[in-house]
């Protein structure tokens, strides 16, 4: 039986000598009343030549693993960033293309642009994490072969913390932060099942374990109604706020860990003028803190396949590149309609701007069981 390989951290810190920490550590039988000692054991995390995406080290406080991650990974490590309480935090990175940028943040689950326009001070705790999350990967990431995280999802509650860890292993996996390894040092250990590491180091015992976790995926059950929602998604829609009265509203929830049924994502559909049994998507959002995870493209189709269902056909338009992205590596979806210089739309007839100024593309579910034809490219 091959033993097991410890190491240890020997820590020492000098204190000022004074009558209260003599009886202090006399009383611990030590004679040097000056220094304070701890050791740590622990079994090595693997090494950058073996194949790992993520890792994970998990301990209650005071375990060790700051100190642990410290002296294998030194300034890779991230503690956290100062940032400016005035400024937007897409403009607080290093010099890149705004595309990469935003790329980067709906990487990890941040893909509402205003949320990206506003101050650090002004987000949610989930938010956060993912806005630290990116600076680690794409600052450090750049400069390093690893990052390791700091105080990862210590201040989220289980189901956003949960939402966050998927997002990021999703994005590890597909290298959207190039070929940066990523270890998590966290004081929770119910990440471990989303985060999905390729090993844990538990610090409570100082022991390692291999094998990366399968973790179930986020369930979530499509409602049709459910207008009074609104509110909770509004802000984070990047077009305009408001909600057309004709539209047919569809809701996905999920349970929480507390039981709690909880919405998680808003559909707006119309009927699209002058297209019997054709529908477009008038809004769509995902509350941020499950964004990442592919929850809104499973919820398009759901509500694609319903209207298939009941003999209609769904069109959507946006002009967000990473959502068409996404539905152009789909194979249920098909381009229909391109327009590199947006499109105007006439209301009551009179002409308004539309979505003129804003390059847009058309998508349309199942297009190519419904009619074969050639996407059109069109000015205007």
């Amino acid at each position: 039986m091959q033993s097991i390989t410890r190491e240890k951290l020997v820590l020492e810190t000098r204190v000022e000598r004074s009558y209260r920490v003599a009886r202090i550590l006399g009383a611990l039988e030590r004679a040097d009343a000056d220094l304070v000692r701890t050791t740590i054991e622990y079994e090595p995390p693997p090494s950058l030549d073996e194949e790992w995406r993520v890792g994970l080290v998990v301990g209650p406080s005071g375990a060790g693993k700051t100190s642990i991650a410290r002296k294998r990974y030194g300034t890779a490590l991230y503690t956290g960033f100062d940032w400016d309480a005035r400024r937007a935090i897409i403009d607080q990175f290093e010099p890149r293309p705004f595309e990469e940028l935003v790329a980067a943040f709906a990487s990890v689950g941040l893909a509402s642009l205003p949320t990206l326009a506003r101050p650090y001070g002004t987000l949610s705790g989930g938010e956060r994490l993912r806005c630290d999350l990116a600076k680690a990967l794409l600052d450090l990431g750049a400069r390093n072969p690893v990052v390791a995280f700091d105080e990862y999802a210590s201040a989220l509650d289980y189901d956003v913390a949960r939402a966050c860890s998927i997002a990021l292993r999703k994005a590890l996996d597909r290298r959207a932060f190039g070929p940066t390894r990523f270890v998590a040092i966290a004081c929770r250990n119910d990440v471990e099942e989303s985060l999905e590491p390729d090993w844990t180091l538990d610090m409570t015992t100082g022991t390692l374990r291999r094998g990366r976790l399968r973790r179930n995926g986020l369930p979530f059950e499509l409602y049709e109604g459910g207008r009074q929602f609104w509110p909770l998604f509004q802000a984070h829609h990047y077009l305009s706020g408001s909600l057309n009265r004709a539209s047919r509203v569809f809701i996905a929830t999920t349970l929480r860990a507390n039981g709690e049924v909880a919405p998680v994502a808003f559909a707006a559909v119309m009927q699209l003028e002058g297209r019997p049994g054709v529908k477009r998507v008038h809004r769509l959002v995902v509350r941020p803190e499950f964004q990442g995870i592919g929850l809104g493209g499973a919820f398009l189709d759901a509500i694609a396949e319903r209207l298939e269902a009941e003999g209609a056909i769904l069109r959507v338009s946006s002009g967000n590149l990473l959502f068409l992205r996404k539905l152009s590596r789909s194979s249920n979806w098909r381009l229909v309609a391109a327009y590199p210089y947006g499109k105007t739309q006439r209301r009551k007839g009179r002409p308004d701007r539309g979505s003129f100024g804003r390059a847009l593309a058309t998508f349309e579910w199942r297009a190519a069981r419904n009619e074969i034809r050639q996407p059109q490219l069109r000015k205007e």
